[in-house]
């Protein structure tokens, strides 16, 4: 878990936009004030990002990353490229 730290939001804007151009199933919504959400058909819920401070939490940042791993949606090493 040592490897993901707190990350900025321009970073986890960046990797929601290329998840977007990636793969046409995925949809990103703004939902509420303070929050987006990464919509896939195959999951049960949408995953919630909370965007009100500058950082994100590593712990959703470590979640969000097995989650699209295991979807196969994309790898590891291209989560890391997008989020660093």
């Amino acid at each position: 878990m040592g490897q993901y730290a707190n990350i900025k939001r321009k970073n986890i804007y960046k990797l929601m936009n290329w998840l977007s151009k990636k793969d046409s199933k995925i949809v990103i919504s703004q939902r509420g004030k303070h929050q987006y959400a990464i919509e896939y058909p195959y999951w049960s819920q949408p995953y919630i990002i909370p965007w009100k401070h500058n950082e994100v939490n590593k712990y959703i940042v470590k979640d969000l990353m097995e989650q699209l791993v295991n979807s196969d949606i994309c790898t590891k090493e291209e989560f890391d490229q997008y989020i660093r």
